[in-house]
């Protein structure tokens, strides 16, 4: 029996770096056509950000999560046109919007609308926080330090948990500064994260409620052809799984590991991260050292799987 087709994963904000796509965009007409649609809907000049920064431009949340989401789309959409179909899609937080698109679940223009929908409430809210990662920590100590602050008012959850002993902190900006300092003597490594929302926390839930109506406008929502891997490791099989992931995935927390131990567990070996960066293919060696994950988001790094593309 063939092994399934590699598993896409793609990334999150943070990945994006000043020249990513370039290769992608620059020759291809229709995807240049796609970055102006998207610069457009976005009212950011996403070329100029994309080739030449600013830096403080680029990590802008919606310059980021834009370009990200664009970049990851067009890294797919290459892969598939060269005969490597995804076998499976998960997503790293932002990943998701990708995810969806690529499996089939929802159209990039309406994920696109979502993604400037959920930006444009969470400005309006005036919703801040921040996020810190802590690496090398047992579980029920990163549990307890949040509980605790939680019991004193200082809202700070794990939003993220990436591997068995590495996690995300989300909430107020205060709290996690505090949880990373106490948790600093019992981790490997802890360090704050340059994100300004508190993405995957409570804190995000009234941008829930302020998006449902972007949501109910989308028309494109359908069961995914290609097995789609939700954030908390579930395989979304219907449209109302993928609609509901759409509009309230960023207030909950993501399983990153569960959802790549889910893709393991169905047979895919080999994992490709299909977007800028290669964030998840280091996570995955936390996860299992045993399965191959390979860059996929440029032209170069999709060229060099000579195993799985051919020559």
């Amino acid at each position: 029996m063939s092994s399934p087709s590699p598993a896409f994963l793609f990334p999150g904000q943070l990945s994006e770096t000043i020249g990513m796509g370039r290769d992608l965009f620059e020759s291809d007409a229709a995807a240049r056509e796609l970055l102006a649609r998207t610069s457009e809907r976005c009212g950011r000049d996403l070329k100029s950000i994309l080739l030449s920064g600013p830096e403080a431009a680029l990590h802008e949340n919606l310059a980021a999560q834009a370009g990200v989401f664009f970049v990851s789309t067009l890294a797919a959409r290459r892969l598939e046109a060269r005969g490597v179909a995804a076998g499976a899609t998960a997503g790293y937080s932002l990943g998701n919007y990708a995810a969806m698109v690529a499996a089939g679940g929802v159209s990039y223009d309406d994920a696109l609308e979502v993604l400037i929908g959920v930006w444009r409430e969470t400005e309006r809210l005036g919703i801040r926080g921040g996020m810190g990662a802590v690496v090398g920590a047992r579980r029920e100590a990163v549990d307890a330090v949040c509980e605790r602050l939680r019991s004193e008012g200082r809202p700070v959850w794990i939003g993220n948990v990436n591997a068995a002993t590495q996690f995300v902190l989300t909430g107020q900006a205060e709290a996690v500064a505090a949880a990373l300092s106490e948790l600093a003597p019992r981790a490997l490594n802890v360090l704050p994260l340059a994100m300004s929302w508190p993405i995957h926390s409570e804190l995000m839930r009234p941008v829930a409620d302020a998006i449902r109506p972007v949501i109910d406008a989308c028309a494109s929502f359908r069961a995914p052809r290609v097995p789609y891997v939700g954030p908390d490791g579930t395989p979304a099989e219907t449209a109302e799984n993928v609609r509901e992931i759409l509009a309230s995935g960023f207030c909950r927390p993501t399983l990153w590991n569960t959802a790549v131990e889910r893709l393991i567990a169905d047979g895919h070996r080999v994992l490709l991260e299909v977007g800028p960066g290669e964030m998840l293919c280091k996570m995955a060696r936390w996860i299992d050292r045993s399965v191959a994950c390979r860059p996929a988001g440029t032209i170069a790094a999709q060229s060099a799987l000579t195993d799985i593309i051919g020559s």
